[in-house]
């Protein structure tokens, strides 16, 4: 994988920083969560505290007490802050490979 850091968003809650990884691991976890990753989207458009905090569970990989804490967390730091860096994060789960689509090919006669 090329661009292994692409997608990786890091977001501070309570104080911590949390870092949101684009691997196939998240994405399983969301989807599972929503149902899809379109029901991520809408979460995150709704400004569900619950739903940005399964987001940003899924994306750290966050288990246990950490997942646990995480709706307060994203309650208190303010949903609407916390929507915005997920909307950047959940574009690069849809898009894992990134803007670049690599060097133009040299034109063949």
């Amino acid at each position: 994988m090329s661009k292994t850091l692409f997608g990786t968003v890091d977001i501070v809650l309570d104080g911590e920083t949390y870092t949101l990884k684009p691997t196939l691991g998240a994405v399983r976890a969301i989807e599972s969560h929503f149902g899809g990753l379109r029901g991520a989207a809408q979460a995150i458009n709704s400004m569900s505290v619950d739903g940005c905090a399964a987001i940003v569970v899924g994306g750290a990989g966050l288990t246990g007490k950490d997942a646990e804490e995480m709706a307060e967390k994203v309650w208190q730091a303010g949903v609407l802050d916390v929507s915005i860096k997920l909307n950047a994060y959940l574009v690069a789960l849809y898009n894992p490979r990134g803007q670049d689509a690599g060097k133009p090919q040299a034109a063949t006669e």
